[in-house]
Protein backbone atom coordinates (compact mmCIF):
# COMPACT_ATOMS: atom_id res chain seq x y z
CA UNK A 1 0.00 0.00 0.00
CA UNK A 2 1.49 3.27 -0.82
CA UNK A 3 1.96 6.14 1.55
CA UNK A 4 -0.69 8.40 0.28
CA UNK A 5 -3.39 5.28 0.53
CA UNK A 6 -2.13 4.56 3.92
CA UNK A 7 -2.24 7.82 4.94
CA UNK A 8 -6.15 7.88 3.27
CA UNK A 9 -7.21 5.13 5.24
CA UNK A 10 -5.47 6.31 8.31
CA UNK A 11 -7.70 9.12 8.35
CA UNK A 12 -10.64 7.53 7.62
CA UNK A 13 -10.30 5.85 10.68
CA UNK A 14 -9.01 8.27 13.09
CA UNK A 15 -12.09 10.60 11.99
CA UNK A 16 -14.50 7.56 13.64
CA UNK A 17 -15.79 8.30 16.95
CA UNK A 18 -14.35 5.37 18.91
CA UNK A 19 -10.83 6.29 17.42
CA UNK A 20 -8.27 3.32 15.97
CA UNK A 21 -5.34 1.73 18.48
CA UNK A 22 -1.81 1.46 16.89
CA UNK A 23 -2.71 -2.32 16.88
CA UNK A 24 -5.55 -2.19 14.22
CA UNK A 25 -3.37 0.19 12.33
CA UNK A 26 -0.40 -2.05 11.98
CA UNK A 27 -2.77 -4.88 11.05
CA UNK A 28 -4.90 -2.85 8.39
CA UNK A 29 -1.94 -1.11 6.46
CA UNK A 30 0.36 -4.18 7.16
CA UNK A 31 3.38 -2.13 7.89
CA UNK A 32 5.21 -1.82 10.89
CA UNK A 33 4.62 0.28 13.91
CA UNK A 34 7.87 2.62 13.41
CA UNK A 35 5.95 2.93 9.81
CA UNK A 36 2.49 3.64 11.13
CA UNK A 37 4.69 6.42 13.66
CA UNK A 38 6.45 8.44 10.63
CA UNK A 39 3.00 8.23 8.70
CA UNK A 40 1.47 9.82 11.76
CA UNK A 41 4.14 12.07 12.46
CA UNK A 42 3.65 13.35 8.50
CA UNK A 43 0.29 13.91 9.35
CA UNK A 44 1.03 16.50 11.94
CA UNK A 45 3.89 18.41 10.96
CA UNK A 46 3.54 18.91 7.03
CA UNK A 47 -0.83 18.58 7.01
CA UNK A 48 -1.79 19.62 10.68
CA UNK A 49 -3.71 16.82 11.29
CA UNK A 50 -5.32 17.55 14.63
CA UNK A 51 -4.50 14.17 16.01
CA UNK A 52 -5.15 13.61 19.73
CA UNK A 53 -3.89 9.92 21.45
CA UNK A 54 -6.74 8.99 23.90
CA UNK A 55 -4.52 7.41 26.86
CA UNK A 56 -7.95 5.72 28.53
CA UNK A 57 -8.75 4.04 25.52
CA UNK A 58 -4.91 3.79 23.92
CA UNK A 59 -6.88 5.40 20.72
CA UNK A 60 -5.79 7.55 18.16
CA UNK A 61 -8.60 9.87 16.64
CA UNK A 62 -9.03 13.23 14.81
CA UNK A 63 -10.15 16.28 17.08
CA UNK A 64 -10.66 19.53 15.03
CA UNK A 65 -12.24 21.13 18.26
CA UNK A 66 -8.69 21.68 19.96
CA UNK A 67 -6.92 21.90 16.61
CA UNK A 68 -4.38 24.87 16.22
CA UNK A 69 -2.41 26.52 13.28
CA UNK A 70 -3.10 26.05 9.91
CA UNK A 71 -6.09 24.32 8.51
CA UNK A 72 -6.26 20.21 8.53
CA UNK A 73 -4.80 19.76 4.55
CA UNK A 74 -7.13 16.51 3.44
CA UNK A 75 -5.82 13.25 2.28
CA UNK A 76 -7.23 13.52 -1.24
CA UNK A 77 -4.63 16.66 -2.12
CA UNK A 78 -1.88 13.69 -1.87
CA UNK A 79 -1.36 12.55 -5.16
CA UNK A 80 0.81 9.38 -6.79
CA UNK A 81 3.37 10.62 -8.66
CA UNK A 82 1.71 9.64 -12.11
CA UNK A 83 -1.17 11.78 -11.16
CA UNK A 84 0.93 14.62 -10.06
CA UNK A 85 2.62 14.75 -13.21
CA UNK A 86 -0.37 14.75 -15.54
CA UNK A 87 -1.65 17.32 -13.12
CA UNK A 88 1.18 19.53 -13.78
CA UNK A 89 0.72 18.66 -17.48
CA UNK A 90 -2.91 20.15 -17.40
CA UNK A 91 -1.85 23.11 -15.54
CA UNK A 92 0.54 23.80 -18.52
CA UNK A 93 -2.08 23.02 -21.16
CA UNK A 94 -4.69 25.99 -19.35
CA UNK A 95 -1.93 28.71 -19.07
CA UNK A 96 -1.51 28.19 -22.64
CA UNK A 97 -5.07 29.06 -22.75
CA UNK A 98 -5.66 31.55 -20.94
CA UNK A 99 -2.97 33.03 -18.84
CA UNK A 100 -3.95 36.30 -17.77
CA UNK A 101 -7.88 35.11 -16.50
CA UNK A 102 -6.16 31.20 -15.40
CA UNK A 103 -2.24 31.71 -14.05
CA UNK A 104 -2.77 33.61 -10.99
CA UNK A 105 -5.60 31.04 -9.74
CA UNK A 106 -2.56 27.89 -11.48
CA UNK A 107 0.75 29.67 -9.83
CA UNK A 108 -0.24 29.15 -5.81
CA UNK A 109 -1.33 25.11 -6.82
CA UNK A 110 1.21 24.58 -9.11
CA UNK A 111 3.76 25.80 -6.42
CA UNK A 112 1.88 23.80 -3.60
CA UNK A 113 2.02 20.53 -5.68
CA UNK A 114 5.97 20.96 -6.60
CA UNK A 115 6.86 21.12 -2.90
CA UNK A 116 4.96 18.12 -1.95
CA UNK A 117 6.32 16.45 -4.63
CA UNK A 118 9.98 17.62 -3.74
CA UNK A 119 9.21 16.59 0.14
CA UNK A 120 7.76 13.02 -1.25
CA UNK A 121 11.20 12.59 -3.43
CA UNK A 122 9.72 12.51 -6.99
CA UNK A 123 11.65 13.74 -9.32
CA UNK A 124 10.23 16.14 -11.56
CA UNK A 125 12.23 15.16 -14.88
CA UNK A 126 11.90 18.28 -16.22
CA UNK A 127 8.25 17.75 -17.01
CA UNK A 128 7.42 21.32 -19.05
CA UNK A 129 10.68 20.86 -21.00
CA UNK A 130 9.28 17.50 -21.84
CA UNK A 131 5.95 18.16 -23.32
CA UNK A 132 5.32 21.06 -25.25
CA UNK A 133 1.13 22.30 -25.82
CA UNK A 134 0.63 24.15 -28.68
CA UNK A 135 -2.97 25.69 -27.61
CA UNK A 136 -4.34 29.00 -29.69
CA UNK A 137 -4.14 31.75 -27.05
CA UNK A 138 -7.10 33.87 -25.89
CA UNK A 139 -7.70 36.60 -28.20
CA UNK A 140 -7.04 39.53 -27.38
CA UNK A 141 -9.93 39.89 -25.42
CA UNK A 142 -9.25 41.67 -21.75
CA UNK A 143 -10.20 39.75 -18.49
CA UNK A 144 -12.66 41.50 -17.24
CA UNK A 145 -14.56 41.14 -21.06
CA UNK A 146 -13.65 37.41 -20.74
CA UNK A 147 -15.35 37.13 -17.59
CA UNK A 148 -18.57 38.18 -17.98
CA UNK A 149 -18.61 35.80 -20.99
CA UNK A 150 -17.80 32.95 -18.87
CA UNK A 151 -20.09 34.05 -16.36
CA UNK A 152 -23.03 34.54 -18.67
CA UNK A 153 -22.19 30.98 -20.27
CA UNK A 154 -21.85 28.70 -16.66
CA UNK A 155 -24.84 30.17 -15.41
CA UNK A 156 -27.09 30.81 -18.95
CA UNK A 157 -28.15 34.33 -18.48
CA UNK A 158 -28.23 36.76 -21.51
CA UNK A 159 -25.06 38.72 -22.27
CA UNK A 160 -25.09 42.32 -24.91
CA UNK A 161 -21.76 41.88 -27.02
CA UNK A 162 -20.21 44.68 -28.98
CA UNK A 163 -18.48 43.31 -32.23
CA UNK A 164 -15.77 44.52 -34.86
CA UNK A 165 -17.28 43.73 -37.98
CA UNK A 166 -14.93 43.30 -41.22
CA UNK A 167 -15.85 46.49 -42.71
CA UNK A 168 -14.11 48.40 -39.12
CA UNK A 169 -17.25 49.00 -37.64
CA UNK A 170 -18.73 48.01 -34.33
CA UNK A 171 -22.30 46.34 -34.25
CA UNK A 172 -24.29 45.08 -31.08
CA UNK A 173 -25.95 41.63 -30.14
CA UNK A 174 -27.82 40.07 -27.78
CA UNK A 175 -28.28 36.44 -26.99
CA UNK A 176 -27.16 33.43 -24.54
CA UNK A 177 -23.81 31.82 -25.13
CA UNK A 178 -24.23 28.25 -25.23
CA UNK A 179 -20.94 27.06 -25.88
CA UNK A 180 -17.59 28.41 -26.04
CA UNK A 181 -15.26 25.89 -28.87
CA UNK A 182 -11.55 26.40 -28.52
CA UNK A 183 -9.42 24.67 -31.90
CA UNK A 184 -6.13 24.65 -33.66
CA UNK A 185 -7.88 27.60 -35.47
CA UNK A 186 -8.82 29.86 -33.11
CA UNK A 187 -11.99 30.51 -30.18
CA UNK A 188 -15.28 30.72 -30.87
CA UNK A 189 -18.61 30.84 -29.16
CA UNK A 190 -22.18 29.66 -30.10
CA UNK A 191 -24.84 32.64 -29.14
CA UNK A 192 -28.63 31.86 -29.24
CA UNK A 193 -30.20 34.63 -30.02
CA UNK A 194 -34.57 34.99 -30.24
CA UNK A 195 -34.44 35.83 -34.39
CA UNK A 196 -32.43 32.54 -34.81
CA UNK A 197 -33.18 28.90 -34.80
CA UNK A 198 -29.99 27.76 -34.36
CA UNK A 199 -26.85 29.72 -32.50
CA UNK A 200 -25.13 32.18 -34.38
CA UNK A 201 -21.04 31.23 -34.11
CA UNK A 202 -18.92 33.94 -33.18
CA UNK A 203 -15.42 34.41 -33.47
CA UNK A 204 -14.27 35.43 -29.87
CA UNK A 205 -11.74 37.72 -31.69
CA UNK A 206 -14.47 40.11 -32.92
CA UNK A 207 -15.54 40.73 -29.53
CA UNK A 208 -14.65 44.04 -28.14
CA UNK A 209 -16.94 44.41 -25.07
CA UNK A 210 -19.39 41.75 -22.76
CA UNK A 211 -21.56 43.24 -20.55
CA UNK A 212 -25.29 41.53 -19.23
CA UNK A 213 -28.34 41.69 -21.29
CA UNK A 214 -29.87 44.01 -19.07
CA UNK A 215 -27.23 46.40 -18.70
CA UNK A 216 -27.04 49.46 -20.82
CA UNK A 217 -23.46 49.86 -22.32
CA UNK A 218 -21.56 52.88 -21.55
CA UNK A 219 -22.02 55.80 -24.67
Amino acid sequence: MERSQRIGRINALMKRPQGVTMAQLQDVMEVSRATINRDLQLMRDQMHAPIVWDEQSRCYRLDAQHREGPAYMLPGLWFSPAQAYAYLTMQNMVEKIAPNLLGPFLYPIRGMLKEMLGKADFPLYGLDRKIEIDMPAMPSLNDLEFSNLLEALVHERPIRLTLATPAGREETMTGMPVKLKITANGWSVQIQTEAAAEPMVIDVAQIRKVVAGDETQEK
